[in-house]
């Protein structure tokens, strides 16, 4: 039988090269992998270990909390012993792509008789009598329920799903789609999760070329300022999906390949044409789960750039996606094939120019500056968060008004600390116009003085591209964002947790000229930088209408704010780096890559790090057995390789088992 015979095709059209990886297709993947190792996109041997140890104590500790339920329930020791309860990891972490830092999504499946409000009560609890659980913010009445946790100084998002079965041991099997009957909304979409994540990992031919490319795409969507869902840019499940889609049609490449191919083909994709893995199945029958279908719901058929989730129900994962993000994706997709492709005309240079950062304060000469402040450490975060969630609804508002062809969100924003002596610098500080005198005071500047307080804020930005000037100079061109203002406002002062004597949020614009100087770490530009896609960002001479100051929540008048450990006052943007193509790659470690496409750990990452403690268990688990294999596989990271369900060999402690046939693509 023939090589181009023995290649099992995935998706839904047939390949479109099943070509082997030339020598220099390696050497470009060699000097790639060399770059993102220098990135420090890897996570250390003793990072791994304490992600591990972590995992598997919750996976413990939630299964004495569905036994400790089961008994207070009335069961008998033997029945609350076989309820179970389960934990399952999704996004980056299952995957395998994340790096020092990443957090973990940690679903939390538990058997029928346990509900959501056992998980935030009896749970919670559990949780906080944890001495290395150091942070805890319950969201019980989110889209998706979720505990966000710090454990040992690694950040833990906790959700919680229950499924409509009596135990939910070493049996249960969320992939199949039956789990899904009889769940509510939010446990399907808790489930999904990993669900999705697991149907991507078996969708694709290769999953350590998967891996590489995708661990490449993230970095350059995350430093071009294009990764964000909330804000109508593309999350990491969509960037996942849309790899996986590329790694399909190329199933033999090498990863450099993968990535030299994926801007042109979705730089020339035909919108609104759905990106999608896998034929749309409707489900089980009787079940009623809405599933993506644009000819039956007008919502669906507004999707602008839909990249479809395989699982069911199929999702659409980047419905958030605005008329302004998707010209912004497609603009950074441009220069991205611009460059990889004299990268791959250089077989072994360096791709450090495709991850230069985005200079969002140099691309327009016109902004919006959205300042959210409140008086407290924790009142920031939660408030910062829901004024980010309406951001996207702002830029849709500012896309419709006179004048603006383009508003492009900055994501990440700028976080502050301003240390007041007087209510008026308190005012002052929340409306986003800092003095020098203000901006440079430190916490010890005001220690012992009487009404000095601190106040936090986190400010947006949106850059707005303007309409030329009419030739014959005739009409003058006013920028009114009074309505946009006062509809944004009004919908982050409809929030339930909103306190107006706590928390404010105000809207203006400002020219380049005019931002804060922490949005200039080192400087402001002289003039706006000359870009070879040619865009146009409006021009200095447009006046400013009535923006909407008067539009601002909350008076200046604040409680006393509580004590934080902030070592610095303001968090400044990280700068550009310099780069040439022609300059050689970082080195290549000898152990890229391994047979079961686990990440390598070159000598200097394994050793930065070897002091960390593993962190203690939580109490109460001390006398629970040891964790089965297919428990530990259900939390496990790509990242350590990945098995199939009928692999031969005997250990496959902490490695992925799939389901189904090998998917590799091998002669």
């Amino acid at each position: 039988m023939s090589s181009q015979q023995e290649i099992r095709y995935l998706g839904v059209t047939a390949p479109i090269s099943t070509d082997r990886p030339k020598e220099d297709d390696v050497k470009s993947s060699e000097a790639l992998m060399g770059d993102l190792v220098a990135l420090n996109q890897f996570e250390s041997e003793q990072e791994r270990k304490v992600r591990e140890r972590l995992l598997s104590n919750i996976a413990q500790l939630v299964s004495k909390f569905v036994h400790d339920v089961s008994i207070k329930a009335g069961m008998s020791e033997k029945v609350a012993t076989e309820a179970g309860g389960r934990i399952y990891t999704s996004g980056s972490y299952r995957l395998g792509v994340h790096g020092p830092g990443s957090d973990i999504d940690t679903i939390c499946v538990c058997p029928r008789h346990i509900y959501k409000e056992h998980f935030f009560g009896e749970f919670q609890d559990m949780l906080r009598a944890w001495p290395a659980v150091t942070e805890i913010s319950a969201v019980p009445s989110a889209f998706v329920p979720v505990m966000k946790t710090v454990i040992s100084g690694v950040e833990v998002d906790l959700l919680f799903a229950r499924v409509n079965l009596a135990e939910a041991g070493d049996k249960l099997d969320i992939e199949k789609d039956e789990i899904l009957r009889g769940v509510d909304d939010a446990s399907q979409r808790s489930l999904n999760g990993p669900r999705v994540t697991d149907m991507i990992l078996n969708l694709v031919p290769d999953v350590a070329t998967f891996r590489t490319a995708l661990r490449t795409i993230r970095l350059w969507a995350k430093r071009r300022g294009i990764y964000s869902n909330v804000l109508g840019f593309p999350g990491g499940v969509a960037w996942a999906l849309l790899t996986a889609r590329i790694c399909q049609l190329y199933p033999t490449a090498a990863p450099a390949t993968i990535v030299g191919k994926f801007f042109p083909i979705y730089y020339q994709w035909g919108w609104p044409q759905p990106v999608i893995l896998k034929k749309i199945e409707t489900g089980p029958s009787n079940m009623q789960h809405s599933v993506w279908n644009p000819k039956l719901d007008r919502r669906d058929m507004a999707h602008r750039m839909p990249v479809i989730t395989p699982a069911y129900p199929s999702m659409c994962s980047t419905h958030n996606i605005t008329a302004s993000t998707m010209s912004i994706i497609k603009k950074e997709m441009l220069r991205a094939m611009q460059i990889t492709d004299e990268i791959i005309k250089n077989p072994g240079s360096t791709w450090i120019s495709l991850f230069e950062r985005a200079d969002f304060f140099s691309m327009y000469k016109t902004y919006v500056h959205v300042v959210a402040s409140a008086s407290t450490s924790e009142g920031i975060k939660d408030w910062s968060g829901m004024v980010e969630s309406r951001i996207r609804t702002l830029v849709q508002d500012l896309e419709n008004t006179d004048n603006i062809i383009l508003a492009h969100p900055q994501v990440g924003g700028i976080s502050n600390v301003f240390y007041c002596l007087s209510e008026e610098e308190q005012a002052v500080a929340s409306q986003g116009e800092v003095p020098p005198e203000l901006m440079n005071r430190k916490e010890t500047d005001i220690e012992g003085k009487e009404g000095a307080r601190k106040i936090w804020t986190k400010n947006f930005f949106i850059g707005l591209e303007i309409e030329k000037k009419p030739k014959d100079g005739q009409g003058s061109r006013v920028l009114n964002l009074f309505y946009p203002s006062k509809r944004f406002c009004a919908a982050c002062q409809g929030w339930e947790k909103y306190n107006e004597m706590e928390m404010s949020v105000i809207l203006r614009p400002a020219k380049r000229s005019d931002l804060p100087p922490y949005c200039f770490p080192d400087g402001q530009p002289k003039s706006k930088k000359k870009t070879k896609r040619g865009q146009q960002n409006g021009t200095n001479d447009i006046g400013l209408g009535d923006a909407s100051e008067e539009h601002s929540q909350g008076p200046s008048k604040r409680s006393k704010a509580t004590p934080s450990d902030e070592s610095s006052s303001i968090s400044y943007p990280v700068t550009n780096e310099t780069s040439n193509s022609s300059i050689a790659a970082s080195p290549i470690p000898s152990t890229v890559p391994l047979p079961n496409g686990a990440d390598p750990v070159p000598p200097s990452i394994l050793n930065g790090n070897s002091n960390a403690a593993l962190p203690l268990p939580p109490p109460g688990i001390e006398n629970l057995p040891p964790l089965s294999a297919t428990s530990l596989s259900g939390f496990a990271t790509a990242a350590n390789g990945v098995v199939h369900d009928g692999h031969s060999g005997k250990n496959t402690d902490g490695l992925v088992v799939l389901n189904g046939a090998p998917q590799t693509a091998s002669s």
